[in-house]
C-alpha cells in the first residue's frame, strides 16, 4: 500500500513539472504577436527584456534595423537619427519630449536601439544616449547629445539643423 502512495506522489509532481513546463514555453511570443515590430533581423527571443518592454510604447515606433538606418543616412535626404538605449534613464525622460517636438513641427525621425545594435556606439561616433543626429547628402550635419531638458529645446535643434 505505501509503494502505491509513494508512486502516486511521485507520478503527480511529473505530471505538474510537465504543466509547467507546457504553460512557460508557451508564453514565448513571435515578432507576428506584436502591433509593431521593427526588428526584422532579430526573433522576439533575441532581445534584451528592456527592449521588448518598449515595443508597445508609441514613443518607440520609429526603430530601425543598422542597415535600413544606413540606407535611410545615406539617401541623400535630409534625415534626423535618434540614437537610445531602453536602459538608459535620460532616454526614457527625453523621448516623450522629442515625440511632442515631432508632433509640433510636423518632424520626423528614425530611432536606432544601440542596446540592441551596440556596433551603433562605433559607426556612428555615439558616446552617450540620447543622441540626435541630422544627416543630409550622408553626412552629419548636426548633433544633439544628452536631453535638452524640454519640447522646445527639441524643436529648436531639429529646426535649426534642417535650416528651417
Amino acid at each position: 500500500m505505501g509503494n502505491k502512495i509513494f508512486y502516486g506522489i511521485i507520478g503527480l509532481i511529473v505530471v505538474a513539472f510537465i504543466i509547467i513546463a507546457v504553460v512557460i514555453g508557451g508564453n514565448e511570443k513571435s515578432a507576428e504577436d506584436y502591433a509593431y515590430y521593427p526588428y526584422t533581423d532579430k526573433e522576439p527571443e533575441e532581445l534584451s527584456g528592456p527592449t521588448i518592454d518598449k515595443l508597445e510604447d508609441e514613443d518607440y515606433q520609429s526603430n530601425k534595423t543598422p542597415a535600413e538606418v544606413e540606407e535611410i543616412v545615406n539617401s541623400g535626404e535630409g534625415e534626423f537619427v535618434y540614437f537610445w538605449s531602453p536602459t538608459c534613464q535620460h532616454c526614457q525622460a527625453a523621448t516623450p519630449m522629442l515625440t511632442d517636438a515631432l508632433d509640433s513641427i510636423d518632424g520626423e525621425v528614425t530611432q536606432l536601439n544601440v542596446l540592441e545594435y551596440d556596433q551603433a556606439w562605433e559607426t556612428y561616433n555615439i558616446s552617450a544616449t540620447p543622441t540626435l543626429v541630422y544627416y543630409e547628402n550622408g553626412e552629419e550635419v548636426e548633433r544633439l547629445e544628452g536631453n535638452p531638458g524640454s519640447v522646445d529645446g527639441f524643436e529648436e535643434f531639429m529646426t535649426a539643423a534642417a535650416g528651417e
